[in-house]
C-alpha cells in the first residue's frame, strides 16, 4: 500500500491506500491502533480501492489542538469532512473494535453516503446505563487533567510491543506493525511516540442502550459483521441481543482472537468479497 494523507476539515488524516479501482472501502482501526492494522487485507481486497486511514491523534494524522480532546462524534465530524471534500464514489465502510462502532454511526446519521458496513468484531456502540453518569463524566474530567503532552522519552520498541501483548490478546508481530506507525524516529535511530498521550483519556459519556438502539435501527445498508470466538468483545452474544436492531445484516464467526483480520486475513476478506458482490 502507498503512504497517503487526505485533507478533512482542519484535519489531515493519514492513511494508505492501494490505488486500486472499483467500490471504495474505507477502513477505520481500533482503539490505540492505526492504518496499518487492516492494511494486511489489502492483498486480498485489489479488486477494489481500499483506503486503511489513521483516525485523528493516531498514526500519521493530526493531533487535536491542545484543549481538545477525542469524543466519539469527533469521529464522525472528520469522516464526514473526509467525504465531503473528496469524491470516493459509493463507500463501503469496514471497521475494527472502535471503527466498527465509528462505521455503525456514521451509516446511520448518512445512509445516502454508505453502500454497506463491515464491521470486525463489533457491534455497534458500546453503552452504559444512566445511573453511571456521574462517576463517568468525574472519571473523564481527571483522566484530562492528568494526561495533556507527550513526554520526550526514548521508547523501548520490543518493550512496547510486549506491554502491549499483556494488554490484549494480540500476536507480538502484529503489535509490532502497528505500534511501529504509532512511533518518530529521529536522526539517531530513537523511537518515540507520535500518538496523542490524549487518546488514552476517558469519553465524556456512553450512550445509553436506547440511544444505541435509536441509531443502529437508522441504518439503511447491508451490515456484516465479522466475529472473534477467542475474543473478549463475545460478539455472538451481543449481535443476538442486537440483531433486531439492524434491517439488514448477518455475523459469520471465524476462530481466533480481537485483532482476527490480522490473525486471518484471507478468510475474513473472502468474507468480505462475498458480501460486497451481493450490494
Amino acid at each position: 500500500m502507498f503512504e497517503t494523507e487526505f485533507h478533512a476539515g482542519r484535519m489531515v488524516l493519514g492513511g494508505l491506500d492501494n490505488r486500486g479501482h472499483g467500490k471504495t472501502i474505507v477502513g477505520l482501526h481500533g482503539y490505540l491502533d492505526n492504518a496499518a492494522s487492516l492494511s494486511v487485507l489489502s492483498p486480498y481486497l485489489q479488486d477494489y480501492r481500499f483506503i486503511s486511514l489513521d483516525l485523528a491523534g493516531h498514526g500519521r494524522s493530526s493531533h487535536r489542538p491542545h484543549g481538545a480532546h477525542y469524543n466519539q462524534i469527533d469521529y464522525i465530524q472528520d469522516l464526514h469532512a473526509l467525504f465531503a471534500q473528496n469524491d470516493f464514489g459509493e463507500i463501503i465502510l469496514m471497521g475494527h473494535s472502535l471503527g466498527g462502532i465509528v462505521a455503525t454511526i456514521y451509516a446511520a446519521l448518512f445512509p445516502e453516503k454508505v453502500k454497506g458496513v463491515l464491521s470486525l468484531d463489533a457491534c455497534g456502540p458500546l453503552t452504559k446505563p444512566e445511573h453511571t453518569t456521574t462517576e463517568q463524566l468525574r472519571e473523564s474530567v481527571l483522566s484530562r487533567f492528568e494526561k495533556t503532552r507527550n513526554r520526550l522519552r526514548v521508547v523501548d520498541l520490543e518493550k512496547a510491543v510486549t506491554a502491549r501483548c499483556k494488554m490484549s490478546d494480540i500476536a507480538p508481530e502484529h503489535a509490532r506493525l502497528i505500534i511501529k506507525r504509532n512511533l518518530t524516529q529521529d536522526a539517531s535511530g530513537h523511537y518515540f511516540w507520535a500518538s496523542d498521550p490524549k487518546l488514552r483519556t476517558k469519553s465524556s459519556l456512553r450512550l445509553t442502550e436506547k440511544q444505541a438502539e435509536d441509531l443502529m435501527k437508522n441504518i439503511q445498508c447491508p451490515v456484516w459483521f465479522a466475529a472473534a470466538t477467542k475474543s473478549f468483545k463475545d460478539l455472538s452474544q451481543m449481535y443476538e441481543s442486537r440483531r433486531s436492531w439492524f434491517s439488514q445484516s448477518q455475523l459469520v464467526e471465524y476462530e481466533g482472537g480481537h485483532h482476527i483480520h490480522m490473525e486471518q486475513p484471507e478468510a475474513l476478506a473472502n468474507g468480505m468479497k462475498r458480501f460486497i458482490e451481493q450490494l
